[in-house]
């Protein structure tokens, strides 16, 4: 569990907590997806750049 560290976590709960909300409010599927595809580029690009910066840690 600690492995991951405390930013894994926080982006976990931020991501769920408002995928709760935009259920919770019956938003229109194509939100849901937009909302999705957005966080999955965000995601990508965080691993690309964490990946970058640990070759050159290295």
């Amino acid at each position: 569990m600690y492995r991951y560290g405390i930013s894994f976590w926080l982006g976990a709960g931020v991501y769920s907590l408002i995928n709760m909300i935009l259920n919770l409010k019956h938003s229109i599927q194509n939100d849901v997806l937009t909302y999705n595809y957005l966080i999955t580029a965000v995601a990508v690009f965080g691993l690309i750049l964490n990946t970058i910066l640990l070759k050159r840690a290295k």
